[in-house]
């Protein structure tokens, strides 16, 4: 399959249409595609979540992050 062949050929077909509904499905399940996380992702949140949890990264209040933001 070609990617961008068939990315044009979809493009031609939305402009085309006429039907809402079909937008509406489009959109719908490009937006949760694109909300989805990768096994990778998850991972590395887990990952991070853990050494949060046991002391082994270092965390800061709202405050003092907004501190640190404001030397930058």
């Amino acid at each position: 399959m070609n990617l961008q062949l068939t990315k044009m050929e979809l493009i031609e077909m939305l402009l085309s249409t006429k039907k809402v509904t079909v937008l509406k499905k489009v959109k719908a399940i490009l937006e949760e595609e694109q909300d989805r996380l990768t096994e990778a992702d998850y991972k590395i949140i887990d990952s991070r979540r853990e050494k949060h949890l046991t002391g082994e990264s270092k965390s800061f209040t709202w405050e003092e992050a907004k501190k640190i933001i404001q030397k930058l």
